[in-house]
């Protein structure tokens, strides 16, 4: 038996989440029962995230464990899928390689649209008034850092820890989208959309920048702004030690 790394991208909107749940369509559900048809086998996944229903993926990290060349019949494996996932690479992994644990570094993405859009529907949130860029930029520069982002956390489990390091969080536009492209360690439940909905209340004029800082520092989910809709968030790279910075293990 060999480990084997998948990057798997898909469209979120059609799927309970990630993971399997009984009696829902789930990415992790539809990906086990292709490698199963193909493979032959009893393979179990795990998954870098477990991304809630509606959320994308580009770079979705995947770990199994194989007696067969997985990456020779990544072609038969996308044939299987449903037209909602695919898995766009498949290589070899160290010896207990694991998709979840490993990881030390995951980027998302939000994308906001300007007003309504028939084509981005799915995967953008369609934004109207258009939120004041430099405020958003102005407010963002309160998160970055290790520490405690309770604020940001929706239904923490017993026991898991708060802290996180939150490296970047950069506002970008690009015509008539607005991404926010957020980097950490790891995040909390829905911390993206929580972060991205307190944002808005900065870019919106209702808050001042500042209130960000207050945010954090009350370690208080009632005091963040409102999780906002899953469409437009994207969980688009997973890194692990030894990658190339910025390429998600990408040659």
């Amino acid at each position: 038996m060999a480990f084997w790394r998948l990057t798997v991208e898909y469209d979120g909107t059609d799927f309970a989440g990630w993971q399997v749940q009984p009696e829902a369509r789930t990415v992790q559900g539809e990906l086990t029962r292709a490698l199963r048809t193909v493979l032959r086998e009893d393979v179990r996944v795990t998954g870098s995230g477990r991304t809630d229903a509606g959320v994308h993926a580009l770079g979705q990290t995947v770990s199994l464990e194989s007696a067969e060349d997985v990456g020779s019949v990544l072609r038969k494996i996308n044939g299987v899928l449903p037209e909602d996932v695919v898995v766009r690479d498949a290589r070899p992994a160290p010896d207990g390689f694991h998709a979840r644990f490993d990881a030390v570094r995951r980027h998302y993405r939000y994308r906001l649209h300007r007003g309504p859009t028939a084509l981005e529907r799915r995967t953008s949130l369609q934004v109207g008034p258009w939120p004041d860029v430099d405020l958003l930029r102005e407010g963002a520069r309160h998160l970055p850092g290790a520490r405690d982002f309770a604020s940001f956390a929706t239904s923490p489990e017993p026991g898991e820890t708060t802290h996180c390091l939150l490296e970047r969080v950069d506002i970008i536009e690009e015509d008539s989208f607005l991404n926010v492209e957020v980097t950490a360690n790891r995040f909390l439940r829905k911390m993206v959309r929580t972060l991205v909905g307190t944002l808005l209340e900065v870019g919106w004029g209702n808050r001042p920048p500042e209130w960000i800082h207050e945010v954090v520092e009350a370690r208080d989910r009632r005091v963040a702004g409102p999780v906002i809709a899953p469409q437009g968030l994207f969980l688009v790279r997973v890194e692990y030690p030894g990658d190339s910075p910025g390429n998600g293990g990408r040659t």
